[in-house]
């Protein structure tokens, strides 16, 4: 009940060609990050109400999200959720503890592992490819090459995990007794025998200056709206930050293909008809796949074991932990 007190709050403050005659929750269609989602019937057409995690984003970065979102949309790419500008003209509305905002439904299924094809991957790169040059004007404060923000990030990161916490994760994971427990001691299990290579290619990567612009950074399979076989949409912005593109090309590969390389390769060559990939992008595409499929697991391990967070869909928990499992155990294979 005071989900619908607060979003009816919430509405209060857009005009009234957006309210609703008819609302609907989404439940679990906000994914495993805790977002909420109402689909409005209004007079101005379907909408989409969504509540931000109380924890993310911070309002800089919410404001920095929408700005990228208008940019793309100026720039002709309107496949992408813009928010409404509510009564006091902003994007957004806090209130009880969230960011909330509203934006025009996007057509489409989240549904590319339903119904895979090489016909739908290649054309969730070409969208991405337009995505990112249409983002590719935006302003940023970065200069135009610099390493890349998220590979000295993955760095850091391996080094701390391969100095000690690795092993108190170890301990978590040993002592638990849940559903996940199995799928976690396997990762625990095989991350020490794909580190070293991760480490290598991490450590070659940092050294490498690449330009950036605004990348989704979590564009994972089910982040792609389709109709049919085209992509009507992309969805869920809350990582997005200026980063090679070369990292949203490893993400949305790796949730598509997996190991597959005639999928990967039929990926680039998509990709490529719209936007050029250099050679040190297709190099850093790679090794952002294997490191966010080593860190990726464990960052879930700590989560749940360390944070203790509590997800209301387990059974996609479960099927993110055997995916690192199943991409682990082919990268100690294939050594």
């Amino acid at each position: 009940m005071s989900d619908a007190l607060d979003y009816q709050s919430v509405l209060r403050f857009y005009p009234a060609d957006c309210q609703p005659t008819a609302v609907e929750f989404l439940d679990t269609a906000g994914g495993l990050s805790g977002t909420r989602l109402w689909r409005l019937t209004t007079p101005r057409g379907l909408l989409l109400l969504r509540r931000w995690p109380p924890e993310h984003p911070p309002r800089e970065r919410l404001e920095f999200i929408q700005a990228v979102l208008w940019h793309a949309h100026q720039e002709g790419f309107d496949r992408v959720p813009l928010p409404l500008e509510n009564v006091a003209h902003q994007g957004y509305v806090s209130h009880a503890g969230h960011f909330w905002e509203i934006a025009p439904w996007l057509p489409g299924a989240s549904d590319y592992h339903a119904a895979p094809s090489l016909t739908r991957l290649r054309n969730a790169l070409t969208a991405l490819a337009k995505y990112h040059q249409a983002v590719s004007s935006f302003p940023l404060a970065e200069s135009s090459l610099c390493p890349s923000p998220s590979i000295g990030e993955r760095l850091e990161q391996l080094r701390r995990l391969l100095s000690g916490e690795l092993e108190q994760l170890r301990s978590l994971v040993t002592t638990a007794h849940d559903d996940y427990q199995p799928a976690a001691a396997r990762i625990v299990e095989l991350f020490p025998r794909v580190a070293p290579r991760v480490l290598s290619e991490l450590e070659r990567a940092s050294a490498v200056e690449v330009s950036v612009v605004p990348c989704l950074r979590d564009v994972w399979h089910e982040n792609v709206l389709f109709e049919g076989d085209e992509v009507s949409g992309l969805i869920d912005f809350g990582s997005l930050r200026a980063e090679n593109v070369s990292a949203d090309v490893a993400r949305l590969l790796g949730s598509m293909a997996e190991d597959d390389r005639s999928q990967w390769r039929a990926g680039f060559a998509a990709y490529e008809q719209v936007r050029s990939l250099s050679e040190v992008e297709a190099m850093l595409a790679g090794t952002f796949d294997i490191s966010g499929v080593l860190l990726g697991g464990t960052n879930w391990l700590t989560w749940i074991y360390d944070r203790r967070r509590v997800f209301d869909q387990p059974a996609a928990v479960q099927a993110r932990l055997d995916y690192f499992v199943r991409r682990l155990t082919h990268l100690v294979e294939s050594r």
